[in-house]
Parts: C-alpha cells; structure tokens; sequence
C-alpha cells in the first residue's frame, strides 16, 4: 500500500470502525488500519491544517471529564478539560499542529508530547478535528416523537423491574423440554421483539434527556435480530440518564420472562438467554452502561489510546493501561460482576435442568468417555501462564528499546540519490539529486565529477579521524556512515553524533576552515564514496557558489543535517533553519549560562567542549553534536544549571521563539529533545493538567 499524499494542506481522515463479526478479517483490518495510521501521521502532525468541526457538542455533566462529539461522528471523546481546551481552542481556526503546539509551549500550558500527539489523532479519527476544506460529516441524529424524561422514565420502571425481579424468584421451577418445540420459536420472537422494546424506551429516554438518538438500525446479522440505537449517546446527558438508559434496555425483557415463567414455561429459555445476554460482563451491555456509572472511575480517551505510531508498538505500556483498569474500582466491581453473571448462569442451569451437570460429570468425568480431553484441557490451562509471562518480559524489553530509541541517533529511511543512474554509472545524473550541488549548472557538475574520484568501502572502514588533516571532501554514494566524536581523556571511547546517508557530503569543515578533522567518520555498511581533493573543492564548489556568507550557510545546514536530533529532515529545511541560526564563540573559561538566572537561547555547540555544573559539581561535558539551553526555553525561562567553556568554542544560537518553532517542526526531533530533557532533570519536563 503506498502513502497517501495530502494536497492544500488537507488532512487525512483517519477512521476508526466497528469491529467486523469475523475475528480473522478483524485481525488483518485492524493491522491494515495501523499500518494507514503510520503512513499518515507524518503529514498529519507535520503539515496539514486542522479545525475543530463546526457541529461539535461539548458535555461537562462529571466533574473534571469533558465529552466531545460531531454530530456525525460515531464515537465520543472522554477528555479532561485541559485537554478539551487544547482542541476547542487551540483549533478554532484553520492551523497546523506545529503551530499550536508553540503557542501551548509558550503559554507553559503543554502536555507531554505523547499525550499531544495522540490527542490530535484521536480527535482527528473521531470527527472531532478536521481539515480546513473538508466538509462535516452528515449528522446521524434522527427526530424521535416520543419524550421521556430520566426521571419520568425511572418513577414508571422502578416498580415494573421490582415486580418482574420478585416474580422470577418466587416463580415455580420451570420445566424446558430437551427437543425442539413451537414454544421455542415463540419465545425466540418474543425475546427480539422485547430487546427491540427495551431499545425504543431508551431512545425514548435519550430524547427526553435532550441527547441525540443516533443511528436506529435494526440488526439482523445476529442469532437475535432487533433494533438497535447508539445507547453510548447517554453519556452526553449525564450519569442519571446512563442508569436509567441501562434500565429501559433491560426492564422489558426481564418482565417478559418473568411472564413466561408462570404462563408459557415453554418460551422461558430464549427469554433466559436474552436476559443474560443483556446483563453479560462484555461491552456495550446494560450492565457495563449501569456499573460504569456506580463508580467514579473514568477511562479517558487519550491515556487508553494507541494511534500515535510509537505508542502502537509499546505493548508494555498497553498491558499497564489494561491493568490498572482491571485494578480500579471499576476493574474490581466489573470483575465481581463477572463472577456473579457466571454463578447466576449456573444457578439458572441447575434451576431449569437439574440432571445438566450430572450429565455432564458422566460424560467428562474420571469414568466419562470424553475425560481424556479433560487432561489435554489441563495442560493448554498450565502453559497459558507460563506465556503470559513470556509475553510480558518481551513486552517489557520492547518497552526499553523504544524508550532507549529515544535518545539514540535517527536516520533517515530516504534515499536522496539517483541510484538508477548511479548504476548506470552517470556521475552527473546522481550527484544532481545531492541538496549541497543544487545550485551548481550541468557543465559545473559534469567537470565536478569528471574530477571526484569514486571509493569504495568496507563495513568498520574509517574514512578519517578526529584531528587528521582535512584533505579531501566526501559525498556518500551508497551505504550507511557513523559519525563518531570522541569522548573526554582518559577514555578512549568514541560517541555516535549522527549518521550520514546516500547524498549527504562530509569533511568540508576542515577545508573551510583550513583546521584538523573536527570528527571520525566510519562505514557502517559497505559503501561507495566520491572523493574531491582540497584545491578541487574550492575551485569547483566553494567558488562557484559565492562568499562567506554562502559558505557559513552551507557549513551550518551541513552540520545541523548530521544532528542526531535531525536525521531525516530535508535540506531546505535545515538551510531555512540555519538562516535562523548565529555562529557565537566562547574562549575557555566563559560562563554561558547561570543558574536560577533567565535564557533566552537554545545552544548547539559547533565544536569545542562544555561543562554542566550545579555548583562545583560536575553533572556532564558536552562536546560537538549535544546541545544546551532547551530545558529553560521549554518550561519558564530559566537556567536549571551552570554551563562554562572548557576550551575554545563555537555554537550556533537561535532565540526562544525560533527554538519553539524548530522543537515543534518535527515530532520524531521533539520527542528526543523532551526525553533527553527528562533524562537530564530526573524528572517530567511537560505534565498533564
């Protein structure tokens, strides 16, 4: 499946549906779906223009829970009312999600950035935020002539479900024939014909609550066929309208079967099932509408979510949100509820049949036919456990790789370079698609490559190290490159600062600055390399594309591409962002920074050697590639630490308004940026309100 491109910043609808009735297909649907939603989120965060739908119904009915809702959405969000504000806000005219983002970080009133993200995308999947040329969905209320208010409604059911609950207990034991009669039939209809009376009370309910009766539709692909209305709607009204919701949807069909049970003992089977089916511990039943309304105890939309792409794949933190819903007070009141659904089942069964479990006891038992199965039953019980836990310490040790993807370098999944005609061997044709030669003409790029000379190496290859004399200039043909800085003496241990990819150029600091290799540079894999000497590279490249400034661009963009923080970004990305940027130096010994004291800078030190202290106390050194300055600008303006220069130093600086803008540009970059930022704290930098 190829991406799907977005024109004139129109955002692509993700759609969240019902789940199919065939599991298999379900199965493969929802990962199809997973796999759009990685596909769209980039442009999606990035680059289209959202609003907040114009028919959107907002309920503050529980306190601290705010529900939102389009008229043609199917499902709800359940936010807190911070978050309902970032959208009802912060979207109410067209703009990107970059662009609110800065304005939450400059109000100090953002979410962490993974509660941001999945925010937009379930907004956005809901109907609740949508492009600026896009066009609501059609609303799917529909006008219902009956009115019944909750309570209205609750005064006339409370005695009618007392009365059927105490029929049933006092109703004599009912005898169910074992073979197939009419009175089955009869009771099969009449348990559809009541499910669909309980439906049509609580639409009812709805309307008289002022909510919106949406979707009537009748189901028919079920083994009970009835009407059927969005009875989830009554959250929209409050909890009494829930409860009295669940009511109506179970109160017809409890006093048919009490009915049954005294006139038409024949019919009492489907009436049974349909009651328990009504009140079963799965989603969506009455009982689930009721109890959730018993407990202060909300699921909110966004801590339960999973679109935003790396939270997809992190099943640690899905099993912790499952868990801690199966340990709320909600959790535990549906757990007993369970237990006592399955207990009244087998009492129901005992009660109607009550040679069943004998029955069932001689054909399973040690002296049963079918005993054997019994055994192999037992052994698939035993292994389930030991899977689980099999399954957890995977997921446990997939939740640290992702966090540990964090803070390690990105790189980019693009191939910049004409590969078809670097096969074919046309120099020109391949080094055209390289950003830094964009500017040059074809005669200037057929003499640049009649003059590079091609090189090919191995995997661990070292091109050169730091301090070497710089030579030659490099671009990256095919293969993949580290960039390696080495770390403080006495260790002799070298840092990956970046990566550079088919297309990127490297060693043209040295030669502009007539200064000794400021890196190592180390294949990663096999690799082809087009080499230009010194003297080359100032006629051909450095001449042709103008003065200092150019140069002092051109050298920025280059370095700021090899950010472990920027792989991946274009180059007219980083050039625009490089323009931005000022070259500062630091001679050895200046304070940069203090603590407690205000910043307006973000630092991305260039070369050269830094210090952070709290006090006399040494915290960490950074060198060139690591940056400083980001935590004050994110939070209120000021130093949490001491920096000096160890040595003579150069960093490019951006003011804090510029660095909110290149932190939101790009969520992959943020997101290293805030858990680095939380690394160095010890603590959240962002947190929820």
């Amino acid at each position: 499946m190829s991406p799907i491109a977005t024109e004139g910043g129109r955002a692509p609808r993700i759609i969240i549906c019902e789940p199919r009735p065939n599991i298999a297909f379900g199965i493969v649907w929802q990962a199809g779906l997973l796999h759009i939603v990685a596909m769209l989120q980039t442009d999606l965060l990035t680059n289209a223009r959202l609003r907040i739908a114009p028919s959107i119904r907002r309920s503050s009915n529980r306190k601290g829970v705010s529900l939102l809702r389009t008229a043609g959405g199917t499902r709800h969000l359940v936010l807190t009312p911070a978050q309902a504000a970032i959208l009802v806000d912060g979207f109410a005219q067209p703009v990107t999600v970059p662009e609110v983002l800065v304005r939450l970080l400059s109000e100090n009133r953002c979410p962490p950035l993974n509660e941001y993200y999945e925010l937009v995308l379930q907004a956005n999947a809901a109907g609740v935020l949508i492009s600026e040329d896009e066009v609501p969905a059609p609303s799917l209320a529909r006008r219902w002539w009956l009115r019944l208010p909750p309570r209205v409604a609750l005064f006339l059911a409370r005695p009618i479900l007392l009365l059927a609950i105490g029929t049933l207990v006092v109703a004599p034991r009912p005898w169910i024939a074992p073979a197939w009669n009419l009175g089955l039939l009869w009771g099969w209809l009449s348990m559809c014909a009541l499910l669909s009376l309980g439906e049509f009370l609580a639409a009812s309910v709805l309307a008289g609550a002022g909510c919106e009766v949406r979707r009537v539709r009748f189901h028919w692909q079920r083994l009970w066929p009835h009407f059927r209305v969005d009875t989830r709607e009554a959250a929209m009204g409050g909890t009494a309208c829930e409860q009295t919701v669940a009511i109506m949807r179970l109160m017809p069909l409890l006093a048919g079967t009490a009915a049954a049970a005294w006139y038409e003992p024949t019919w009492l089977a489907p009436l049974l099932a349909g009651v328990f089916y009504v009140l079963a511990p799965i989603p969506q039943s009455a009982a689930r509408q009721f109890l959730g309304t018993l407990v202060e105890s909300t699921v909110f939309t966004v801590s339960t979510g999973f679109l935003f792409e790396p939270r997809q794949k992190d099943f640690w933190a899905r099993f912790k949100v499952w868990w801690a819903g199966r340990t709320s007070r909600f959790g535990l009141l549906w757990i007993t509820w369970g237990l006592i659904w399955a207990g009244l089942l087998g009492l129901v069964l005992q009660w109607c049949r009550p040679g069943l479990y004998a029955a069932v006891w001689r054909l399973f038992g040690p002296q049963g036919r079918f005993h054997h199965y019994v055994n192999d039953a037992l052994y698939v019980v035993a292994a389930v456990p030991v899977l689980a836990l099999l399954f957890l310490c995977w997921a446990l040790i997939r939740h640290w790789l992702i966090r540990r993807a964090l803070t390690s370098p990105l790189r980019l999944s693009q191939t910049r370079i004409d590969t078809a005609a670097l096969n074919a061997g046309d120099n020109p044709a391949a080094l055209r698609s390289v950003p830094l030669f964009r500017g040059l003409s074809d005669d200037d790029l057929k003499a640049l490559a009649q003059t590079m000379t091609p090189v090919t190496v191995e995997r661990k290859q070292v091109i050169f190290n730091e301090d070497d004399p710089g030579d030659a200039f490099y671009v990256v043909m095919e293969g993949v490159f580290e960039v390696l800085k080495n770390q403080p003496a006495p260790s002799r241990r070298k840092k990956t600062i970046g990566w550079l990819n088919p297309g990127d150029g490297f060693g043209e600091i040295a030669l502009l600055d007539n200064s000794t290799r400021t890196t190592t540079i180390r294949a990663a894999r096999p690799g082809r390399l087009l080499r230009l000497g010194k003297s080359d590279f100032d006629q051909l490249i450095v001449n042709k594309m103008g003065g200092e400034h150019v140069r002092a661009l051109l050298q920025s963009a280059a370095f700021l591409g090899r950010l472990t923080i920027l792989g991946g970004w274009p180059f007219d990305d980083l050039l625009r962002y490089a323009q931005r940027c000022r070259t500062q130096r630091y001679q050895a010994g200046t304070q940069v920074l203090n603590k407690n004291e205000g910043n307006i800078w973000f630092f991305l030190i260039f070369d050269g050697a830094f210090e952070v202290r709290d006090g006399k106390k040494s915290l960490r050194r950074l060198h060139a590639g690591d940056y400083f300055g980001e935590i004050s600008l994110l939070e209120h303006g000021i130093a949490t630490a001491d920096v000096v220069a160890l040595e003579d130093s150069r960093c490019l600086v951006m003011t804090r308004a510029d660095f909110l803008t290149f932190f939101a540009r790009d969520y992959r970059m943020g997101m290293r940026i805030e858990a680095l930022a939380i690394q160095r704290r010890g603590e959240k930098l962002f947190s929820s309100r």
